[in-house]
C-alpha cells in the first residue's frame, strides 16, 4: 500500500506570515500520522513558535530561513527519501519547481515539478489546459505591439492588463473596456525589460472553488465546494464564503466536478487539489482561473465546515494510500472516497479593524474573518456578516438610509464591504432583484435570502411577533441580531434554540465520530454528554491572525491537559475552532457565537468543575468556578531600560513556580531575545526575582498565572509591569519550558499544591536542551546549551 523506498521526509514549514496560520493545526495531524506511521520527520521551519506540536513529532528541526538553498542543503546534508510541500504556503511550491534535476533520488510528495511550476507560470499553465481541452482563459505576455494588437483583437473587450518588470513585479491589473482606453494604457512611460500582459476580462463572474483529493492510483474525491457571494474583481478573502456552493445545480457542479478531476489527472497530483472557477450564469461559460495543490485557508474552512479529515488524508495519500483504505490512527481505517454529504451551511465573512466603508477589488483589505454555521442561508447571514454585534449594521442601516437612490445606486455599482447591507436598502425601495444581480453579479439565491431578512425585520421593527412567525424568524437567526428586542425578551425563543451536531460525513463512514456542534433552532437537542466531570473552555471572538495562532496553540494545549487529567474538555466558541485529529473523539466542540449556552443549560451544572474563559472581559464573574485566562494589566511603572526579563509565574495562592524565563537585551540596534534563560540564570539573580515575586503576590492566595516585565536601568532589577492571565508571550514560555505551564495551572485548578520551601533551583526548574535565540522579533536560531551561552556573554560584555 505504502510506498517502500520512503523512511525519512523533510516537510517543509510555512513562511513567517499571517497568511498561514491556518496551517498550523493542519500541520500538527500531518507529523501525526506520519510518526504513527513509522516514518522519521524533519522539518525546515523560520519560527518554530508556529508549531503546535511543540516538536515532538519531528526527527529534526531546522530553523532557518524557507528558501530553495537552504532546502537543498539540508538534502545534501542528510538525504531524506522525501520531501513534502504541502503544509508549506506558495513558497514551498516556488521551492519544490526550483529543485528539480538537484536532489537525486529524494522523491517530492504531493505536488510535484510540473504542477508547483504551473502555479508560477501562467503560459504553462494554460499550454497544459489547452492540451487536455480544459476551460481556460488565454493569456498573452509580450513585448511586441502588433502581437499584442493582433491578440486582443481575436479575444474582443473587455481585458485586463498589466505590466511585468525584469524583476518579477508587475504594476497590477487594469481593467480595460474598449480601444481607447487600451491606446491610453500602451502610450504610458516603459521601462526596459517590460512585457505587457494581457487576458479577456472575466469580472462579475461568479467564483467557486473544488477542492479535490486524488492517490496515485487515480482514484479521486469531491470534498466540498466553496462560493463567493460577491463576483470575481473582489479579492477572494474580502468575500462572503458560502459552503457548500448554493447556486449550483447539480449539472453545473457536475460539470465544474469534471473539470477538477481532470485537471488532477493532467499534473498527476496526489493529494489534495482546490480548483478555482469563473462562472457566467447568464451565457453558461466556465473557466479555470488557478489550482492551488496543497493545504490552505481553503482546505481549513472545508475541513471544518465538512468534519472530513483532510491533512491526516493527505499525508496518507502522498505517501501511497488508497483513497478507499486511509486510517485516522494508524489502525482505525477511513474510507476517503466517500463524499460528505452536509446537512448545513457554513460561511466565512470578512472582518476589518477600523469602521467605515472600504472598497474592495482585486487588492487584499480585510484583517480577519469569522465562521457560523446554520441551515439555512438567512442564518448564517443574520448570524454573521449581517450581524449588528459584529459589524455594528443597524448604524449601516441608518446612515444608508438618509440617502437618495441616485446616491444609492452609486453604492451598488461600486461595491465596497457594505453590500450587503446596499442591497438590503435598495430592495426595501422596491429595487428589483434581477436587476441588481446583473449590477452587483450577486446571483439570485443570496438576493431571495436578503427580500425574506427584510421581510422578517419589518415584523421585528412593527413589534408584530406572535407564535405565527417567531420560529421562522428564529430559523432565520434573527434573534441575534442586534434590534431584536422584542425577540429577545420572548420566551419563545429558549424553546426554540437547540444544539445540533454538524453531520457532515457520508454514511460510509458513520464510524467516524464528530463531536462538533452549533447552537441554532429546532425543537430537540443533539448535544450527547458523558458522566466525566468536565472543564468547560469559553473562547472569545478572534480579530486577529496573531490572536487566532495563540487561540490554537492554548486551546490544543489546555484541552490535551485536561483530557490527560480524567475530564472532558467541551470548548464553548464564539468562532470555532477544528481541533487536531488526535484531539477530536475526545473534546466537545460547541460553536456559540452569541453566548446563548449558558441560558439552555444543557451542560448539568454540578458536573462543571472549571470553567475557564479565554476572553478579555468575563461574563459572569460571581462564579467562583470562573479562571480567566487571558491577561488583566495590574501594574505599569513606565519604567525601561536595554536589559529587561519576561518571568512567567504559576501559582496555587501560596507557593509558586517561575518555569520561563525569557531575556531581552539592545545591541547594535538590534534587540536579542533568549527564551529561555533560566539555566543561565546566577544564583544572585534567581534570588533577586524570588523576592521581586515574592513582594508581588504577598497578598493573593489564588490559583492564577502572572506574568511580569522586570527592568534593569541601574544594575537592579526592577518590577516595570505586571498582568494577572496569560500575555502574548504563552507560546515562547509554554515552548521554552521544560515545565508544561498550562498543565500545571489545569493541575492547580483541580486542586494539587506545588509544594512548600522549595529551593531557588527547583523554582527555576527548566531542564531544555535546546534554546530559541529571537533577533528583532523576526528571525530566530536554535542553539544548544553552549552556543546559548556564548551568544548571552557576548550581549552582557556589550551592556557592561
Amino acid at each position: 500500500m505504502e510506498l517502500n523506498d520512503i523512511h525519512t521526509i523533510l516537510i517543509i514549514g510555512p513562511t513567517i506570515s499571517d497568511k498561514n496560520v491556518d496551517l498550523s493545526t493542519a500541520l500538527y495531524d500531518t507529523v501525526d500520522i506520519l510518526h504513527k506511521l513509522g516514518y522519521k520527520t524533519s522539518i525546515i521551519v523560520e519560527d518554530p513558535t508556529s508549531l503546535l506540536s511543540s516538536g515532538i513529532f519531528f526527527d529534526k528541526t531546522i530553523v532557518e530561513r524557507v528558501s530553495g538553498d537552504n532546502v537543498l542543503k539540508f538534502v545534501q546534508e542528510y538525504h531524506p527519501d522525501a520531501i513534502l510541500p504541502t503544509v508549506g504556503d506558495r513558497n514551498a511550491l516556488g521551492i519544490v519547481s526550483s529543485l528539480n534535476g538537484k536532489i537525486g533520488n529524494t522523491k517530492i510528495l504531493g505536488p510535484n515539478y510540473a504542477s508547483s511550476l504551473a502555479t508560477f507560470k501562467r503560459d504553462l499553465f494554460i499550454k497544459r489546459l489547452n492540451r487536455a481541452k480544459l476551460p481556460v482563459i488565454n493569456f498573452i505576455s509580450s513585448d511586441d505591439e502588433k502581437e499584442i494588437y493582433s491578440f486582443i483583437r481575436s479575444i474582443g473587450f473587455p481585458i485586463i492588463a498589466r505590466r511585468r518588470y525584469s524583476n518579477r513585479h508587475s504594476s497590477g491589473w487594469t481593467n480595460i473596456n474598449n480601444l481607447f482606453e487600451l491606446d491610453n494604457f500602451m502610450s504610458l512611460d516603459d521601462l526596459e525589460d517590460t512585457k505587457i500582459e494581457i487576458e479577456r476580462s472575466i469580472r462579475g463572474f461568479s467564483e467557486y472553488s473544488f477542492t479535490i483529493v486524488r492517490d496515485r492510483f487515480d482514484n479521486s474525491s469531491l470534498i466540498g465546494t466553496i462560493e463567493d457571494i460577491e463576483p470575481i474583481g473582489i479579492h477572494h478573502l474580502d468575500s462572503n464564503l458560502v459552503s457548500p456552493a448554493i447556486s449550483l445545480n447539480d449539472s453545473k457542479l457536475q460539470r465544474l466536478r469534471n473539470y477538477s478531476i481532470k485537471l488532477a489527472r493532467v499534473f498527476n497530483i496526489v493529494g489534495v487539489c482546490t480548483v478555482h472557477f469563473a462562472y457566467n450564469h447568464v451565457t453558461d461559460e466556465s473557466y479555470i482561473t488557478e489550482f492551488i495543490p496543497r493545504l490552505s485557508e481553503e482546505t481549513k474552512f472545508l475541513e471544518y465546515a465538512t468534519s472530513y479529515p483532510l491533512a491526516t488524508a493527505v499525508a496518507e495519500l502522498c505517501v501511497g494510500f488508497h483513497l478507499d483504505k486511509l486510517q485516522l490512527d494508524a489502525g482505525n481505517f477511513f474510507n476517503g472516497a466517500t463524499e460528505p454529504f452536509v446537512d448545513h451551511i457554513t460561511s466565512r465573512f470578512p472582518q476589518w479593524k477600523t469602521p467605515g466603508q472600504k472598497y474592495l477589488g482585486p487588492s487584499k483589505t480585510s484583517n480577519s474573518s469569522i465562521i457560523v454555521n446554520g441551515f439555512s442561508l438567512e442564518e448564517v447571514l443574520n448570524k454573521g456578516a449581517l450581524n449588528d454585534k459584529f459589524n455594528n449594521n443597524f448604524d449601516r442601516y441608518e446612515k444608508l438610509r438618509k440617502l437618495d437612490d441616485d446616491e444609492l445606486f452609486e453604492k451598488i455599482i461600486h461595491p465596497t464591504n457594505w453590500m450587503l447591507d446596499v442591497l438590503l436598502e435598495a430592495m426595501r425601495r422596491k429595487f428589483e432583484k434581477p436587476v441588481l444581480s446583473e449590477i452587483t453579479g450577486i446571483n439570485m439565491p443570496y438576493l431571495t435570502a436578503l427580500q425574506n431578512i427584510i421581510d422578517n425585520s419589518l415584523i421585528i421593527r412593527e413589534g408584530e411577533i406572535d407564535g405565527k412567525n417567531v420560529e421562522r424568524m428564529v430559523e432565520m437567526g434573527v434573534k441575534s441580531v442586534g434590534h431584536s428586542k422584542l425577540l429577545l425578551d420572548s420566551q419563545d425563543i429558549v424553546t426554540r434554540t437547540v444544539v445540533k451536531n454538524k453531520s457532515a460525513v457520508s454514511v460510509a463512514n458513520k464510524d467516524y465520530s464528530n463531536r462538533n456542534y452549533f447552537v441554532t433552532s429546532g425543537i430537540s437537542n443533539e448535544l450527547e454528554l458523558t458522566d466525566r466531570k468536565k472543564i468547560v473552555v469559553r473562547t472569545p471572538i478572534i480579530t486577529s491572525k496573531t490572536d487566532i495562532t495563540i487561540r490554537q496553540f492554548v486551546l490544543f494545549q489546555l484541552t490535551k491537559s485536561i483530557d490527560q487529567n480524567g475530564l472532558e474538555p467541551i470548548i464553548v466558541g464564539r468562532e470555532p475552532w477544528n481541533a487536531p485529529l488526535s484531539m477530536r473523539k475526545k473534546i466537545i466542540e460547541i460553536d456559540d457565537p452569541h453566548m446563548e449556552m449558558k441560558s439552555l443549560k444543557l451542560i448539568p451544572n454540578d458536573n462543571i468543575l472549571n470553567i475557564i474563559d479565554l476572553s478579555k472581559n468575563l461574563i459572569d464573574s460571581g462564579d467562583d468556578r470562573l479562571f480567566q485566562f487571558s491577561a488583566q494589566e495590574i501594574k505599569n511603572t513606565g519604567i525601561t531600560s536595554d536589559i529587561s526579563a519576561r518571568v512567567m509565574v504559576v501559582t496555587d495562592g501560596h507557593d509558586f513556580l517561575v518555569p520561563s524565563v525569557i531575556l531581552r537585551m539592545k545591541k547594535n540596534k538590534h534587540l536579542y531575545e533568549v527564551s529561555s534563560v533560566n539555566n543561565f540564570m546566577t544564583p544572585e539573580d534567581y534570588n533577586d526575582f524570588s523576592k521581586l515575586i515574592s513582594g508581588e503576590l504577598e497578598d493573593e492566595d489564588q490559583v492564577a498565572i502572572y506574568n511580569f516585565e522586570f527592568v534593569r536601568p541601574n544594575d537592579r532589577w526592577l518590577v516595570s509591569k505586571k498582568y494577572r492571565g496569560m500575555t502574548n508571550d504563552i507560546i515562547r514560555h509554554e515552548l521554552a519550558s521544560s515545565v508544561h505551564v498550562i498543565d500545571t495551572l489545569v493541575k492547580l485548578l483541580l486542586g494539587n499544591k506545588i509544594g512548600n520551601d522549595l529551593p531557588l533551583t527547583k523554582i527555576f526548574n527548566n531542564c531544555d536542551e535546546d534554546y530559541l535565540l529571537t533577533i528583532d522579533n523576526k528571525r530566530y536560531k536554535l542553539l544548544d546549551k553552549a552556543g546559548m551561552q556564548k551568544t548571552i556573554d557576548e550581549l552582557k560584555q556589550n551592556n557592561k
